[in-house]
């Protein structure tokens, strides 16, 4: 066990250079979750666009930061596929908006399941450490989770406001998580420094 552990903080050693990119892709996901409710009938018709520009930026952070910051913590492959994946949706969502409109609600269920499990696992590595604000971290990772399963539930019958509702609330919930993230992730550079 002290093995493992002593890997696991060699891993973690080298940490994040770049945890600034995704302070700043939080506040664009609280932004659009803000727009989503201020504009919702028009937020409809561009919300793939608005999410599709979303994943790109938020894929692009999350590799650039797994590239260069080598392996943080225990879940460096979780983080490139989730921006490999990221970036593939926010291309197709941009690229075919009116395909994405009908498939909305599925495709935004499951990007919220995935990263609703990226962030749990993450509060996990974080309590591994011993850093405060990990129970924080994974119970707004159930958060999504379970915002994840209402649109899941029922995808083509929730209706268009509950569609925006969910929307507004999830890109808000992965914003302020993004930014939580951050913070905790310069906590760690900090403390290996």
């Amino acid at each position: 066990m002290k093995r493992h552990f002593e890997n696991l903080t060699a891993k973690a050693g080298r940490v994040i250079r770049h945890w600034w990119l995704l302070m700043l892709a939080g506040i664009l996901c609280v932004a659009a979750g803000i727009a989503v409710f201020v504009f919702p009938m028009e937020s409809y018709m561009t919300l793939s666009i608005i999410f599709g520009v979303l994943m790109l930026i938020t894929g692009a952070a999350q590799l650039i930061i797994a590239s260069t910051s080598g392996n943080y913590l225990a879940m460096k492959g979780y983080v490139v596929v989730g921006g490999v994946l990221d970036l593939l949706l926010g291309i197709f969502l941009c690229v075919y908006p009116a395909v994405t409109v009908v498939l909305l609600p599925i495709m935004l269920g499951i990007w919220m399941m995935y990263h609703s499990f990226m962030i749990i696992a993450f509060g996990g590595d974080l309590d591994t450490f011993r850093i405060n604000g990990s129970g924080w971290v994974m119970m707004g990772g159930i958060l999504l989770l379970v915002l994840s399963f209402l649109v899941l539930v029922n995808p083509f019958s929730v209706g268009i406001a509950t569609v925006i509702v969910l929307t507004g609330v999830a890109l808000i919930v992965f914003g302020f998580l993004l930014c939580g993230e951050s913070v905790l992730l310069r906590r760690i550079h900090e403390t290996f420094d």
